[in-house]
């Protein structure tokens, strides 16, 4: 079952990172960028579909039971953060240290919006059952 479970999130990592990829090459076109190095694009598409994988089996921590959520999350987040300076770095994601910085602060708070819309709402979800087996 593990097995599958990191076969499935490996995969969801691959689409995400897909997407995102994506939205980059549209906005990147829509700002003039008419060419691109295929052999650049290669790396691209690589070097962000192994992010979105390590991402994804990274998220099986919160398949633990004997972890904290403050610990899932932490360990999720530390991996995602320290992921994403790693391979930002290696594909040429940031142009400067004050670069790096601004995006790693972008990153952080899309992070902590998604982790937030995902709480309450497993927890209005939780309550709402609870209110059912009453």
């Amino acid at each position: 079952m593990l097995i599958f479970k990191t076969i499935r999130n490996i995969l969801i990592g691959f689409g995400i990172a897909c997407i995102a990829l994506l939205i980059f090459i549209l906005i990147a076109s829509l700002n003039g960028w008419t060419e691109i190095d295929m052999g650049l694009l290669k790396i691209q598409v690589i070097g962000s579909m192994s992010y979105g994988a390590i991402c994804g089996v990274v998220s099986l921590v919160h398949e633990s039971r004997r972890l904290s959520l403050f610990s899932k999350t932490s360990i999720q987040f530390l991996a995602f953060v320290i992921g994403y300076a790693i391979f930002g770095s290696f594909l040429g994601w940031f142009r400067s240290l004050e670069n790096m910085i601004l995006m790693m602060a972008i990153y952080i708070m899309i992070y902590v919006i998604i982790w937030l819309i995902i709480y309450f709402s497993q927890k209005r979800l939780a309550d709402e059952l609870n209110k059912g087996i009453r």
